[in-house]
């Protein structure tokens, strides 16, 4: 950032050093006035800057906010005359930080860190933000900031800006509000929002023109099956596990994919309550089925419970990776065993190596009920 320009001396100064406040606000504000409004060159366009650069210095407030009313849409405007102003208090700055384009990305950015609240959010409602300044709004600012930066329609994000905002105010109703609102958000954010929306805000993702746009009915469902998880990761007593499995059962929540989940998730106890749930036999034998020589039991079971031909592979596939580990490699890493599970799934339909559970699973989604 260039230094700030002192107040010049000489004739400048002897004209204004004497004259009472009417008439220096007067000239304040016809220079300013004719600067941003006329075609200036040559000699005038140096005298009026130079006025305007010794008057933008002035101890009265009035008159530098004179000048700022009037020039701040300037385009030509000295760069450290618009950051003197913009330095200012929040009447002579506000104007300038607002709109003023002699101001960088980097300028708004320093100005940011020192800026009051009203500062701030005049910062965060200029038209075409960069993802540079969001995302400093999004790291540093105060709520207002924030919010008048998400309501902004021409500022830009970056991933990083949206998971700061997150980080720091995603439980805030508002943030949550103009977020959904959002068009072309990243799938990573749509993701994390979707696990802590309340449901009314779900809705709008799907029905509202962002949801058209770049969310998926695979994505919302891959969100809420990783959710389902989170949940069902722990010690369950069979009593537990039955009871789970009929409140996701009735709230048709225990679908296909999220039973293969469980599997990716080295969850196979609950796997087997779960084909137990769907296949009306008891888990005991289900487990024994499941794990008896062969995979005809298995096969048998999967048609009883009316799962989906086309992920047959798939979870025959994972049974397969559980019985090498059981026979020949001691599961101590679970992370690289689930891994090998997915890689395996991955393999038996033509995927990618490397991809994450969620990857996978947002790519079997479409066909998972076929």
């Amino acid at each position: 950032m260039q230094p700030e320009t002192s107040a010049p001396s000489g004739p400048i100064e002897r004209m204004f050093s004497h004259m009472p406040l009417e008439l220096r606000l007067k000239t304040a504000y016809t220079v300013a006035h004719d600067y941003a409004t006329t075609q200036m060159a040559g000699e005038d366009l140096a005298l009026a800057e130079s006025i305007l650069n010794y008057l933008c210095h002035d101890d009265d407030a009035t008159v530098r906010t004179a000048i700022a009313d009037q020039v701040n849409a300037s385009d030509i405007l000295p760069r450290d005359i618009a950051l003197k102003l913009a330095r200012d208090n929040n009447d002579v700055a506000l104007p300038m930080v607002s709109t003023s384009p002699a101001l960088t990305d980097e300028d708004l950015r320093q100005l940011f860190e020192e800026a009051s609240v009203k500062k701030q959010i005049a910062i965060a409602a200029r038209s075409d933000l960069s993802e540079t300044v969001t995302e400093k709004i999004s790291e540093d600012g105060c709520l207002g900031a924030v919010e008048a930066c998400l309501k902004n329609r021409t500022s830009a994000f970056g991933d990083i800006g949206y998971h700061a905002i997150l980080e720091r105010f995603g439980d805030e109703d508002i943030i949550q509000e103009l977020l959904v609102r959002r068009r072309n958000l990243p799938k990573a954010v749509v993701t994390h929002l979707y696990e802590i929306l309340p449901d009314e805000y779900k809705q709008i993702m799907l029905e509202k023109g962002p949801a058209s746009e770049n969310i998926s009915a695979e994505m919302i469902l891959n969100a809420r099956e990783r959710m389902a998880i989170r949940d069902l990761d722990r010690r369950m007593t069979d009593y537990e596990q039955k009871k789970a499995c009929l409140a996701l059962q009735r709230s048709n929540r225990l679908t296909p994919t999220l039973m293969l989940r469980l599997l990716l998730n080295d969850n196979q106890t609950f796997f087997n309550a779960a084909l137990a749930e769907t296949s009306g036999i008891s888990k005991k034998r289900v487990a024994s089925l499941i794990s008896g020589r062969g995979y005809l039991g298995f096969r048998r079971l999967y048609d009883r419970a009316a799962l989906p031909q086309f992920l047959y592979a798939g979870f025959r596939g994972v049974l397969e990776e559980f019985r090498k580990a059981t026979h020949y490699h001691p599961r101590a890493d679970k992370e690289n065993f689930r891994q090998r599970l997915v890689d395996r799934v991955a393999h038996e339909y033509g995927l990618d190596d490397d991809l994450g559970i969620d990857e996978l699973m947002e790519k079997l989604l479409p066909m998972g009920t076929e």
